[in-house]
């Protein structure tokens, strides 16, 4: 019997479908995002953000290549801090750091470690393979600038949420081929697969809070335009990448009201096959987009502070034994 949605994001489910709220990605990407904004920093002023020691914006410069970044500093920065580069959610088409803020400092504050939060082009504008492209980059000058952003080399990592999380395994094995080295990755609710069957999503499950079959196909349909072709090939898709061993410990984190929840358990499993160290953790009460719904409920909150406890476990550790 599958869990019950979580009462307070029920209710906030129940309130968008009573006032008539419209499909994510409906109407243009400016009207979409221009929801997206409205609604988020109308949250934003109930409550706090969370404190951290510093922000900087600034540009990440690698091999000709510049993408905008956001770097948030912890209270107790030190060189021996990690570095993480953090990658937003949208589908590729929304979101950026300033509406993502609130997310990234609290990554920051409960990793304890320094968090780069990369503004990538988003799509239709600017279709595959910019956002990959400008992922790549941004964690590359990360790489080379960590003494003056964290100081540990053996401490830098990427993560990502739902398109970030794509982002964030995309650019973990690009970065392996290079022979380049991360601490760990760090998966939330993540789209791994731009090949996946939403029909068959459609047909399993004809409900889904907050990110339908028909808002993936959308997303694939936005970013990948023209070159649709590439949905089952790395990149941009990791569930298609043609070895996954060699990868950095991951922690992957689902939710059960989630149409990505399958997709996000199927890669953490392929990991584990892989020899890859993986902490899955499955909120089976959430949906799509809980990480940043922590101040909207209380098991919202505790699923985004069991995910970070995890990731900085890796982060200390660097390796462990895979759980499942």
């Amino acid at each position: 019997m599958s869990v019950p949605l979580d009462p307070e994001l029920a209710a906030i489910v129940a309130a968008m479908r009573e006032a008539g709220a419209p499909a994510p990605f409906s109407g243009t990407p400016a009207q979409a995002r221009e929801r997206m904004r409205s609604a988020i920093l109308a949250a934003r002023t109930r409550t706090p953000l969370p404190e951290v020691g510093a922000i900087e914006d600034g540009i990440a410069v690698h091999d000709g290549q510049r993408v905008p970044v956001r770097v948030y500093r912890p209270v107790a920065a030190s060189a021996a801090s990690a570095t993480v580069v953090f990658f937003h959610g949208g589908g590729f088409v929304l979101g950026s750091v300033e509406l993502m803020d609130d997310i990234a400092r609290k990554l920051c504050r409960d990793l304890d470690a320094v968090v780069v939060s990369v503004d990538y082009r988003l799509a239709p504008e600017h279709p595959f393979p910019a956002a990959h492209d400008d992922a790549l980059a941004a964690t590359l000058w990360a790489i080379r600038n960590v003494a003056a952003l964290g100081g540990d080399r053996e401490r830098i990592a990427v993560a990502g949420e739902s398109a970030g999380a794509n982002l964030a395994a995309s650019t973990a094995l690009l970065l392996r081929d290079r022979g380049e080295t991360l601490a760990a990755q760090l998966l939330i609710v993540p789209g791994v697969d731009l090949a996946r069957d939403t029909q068959k999503l459609d047909a399993a499950r004809g409900d889904f809070p907050m990110l339908s079959p028909a808002d993936l196909r959308d997303i694939s349909r936005l970013y990948l335009g023209e070159r649709a072709a590439l949905a089952g090939t790395f990149p941009p898709s990791p569930m298609h990448a043609a070895d996954v061993r060699g990868l950095p410990p991951a922690a992957v984190a689902v939710a059960g009201h989630d149409p990505l929840c399958e997709e996000g358990t199927r890669y953490a499993a392929r990991l584990i096959a892989a020899g890859v160290p993986v902490r899955l953790l499955r909120f089976d009460d959430m949906f799509h987009p809980f990480f940043g719904f922590f101040e909207a409920s209380a098991s919202a909150r505790r699923a985004n502070d069991d995910i970070c406890h995890a990731f900085r476990s890796w982060l200390q550790q660097h390796a462990g034994p895979a759980e499942t």
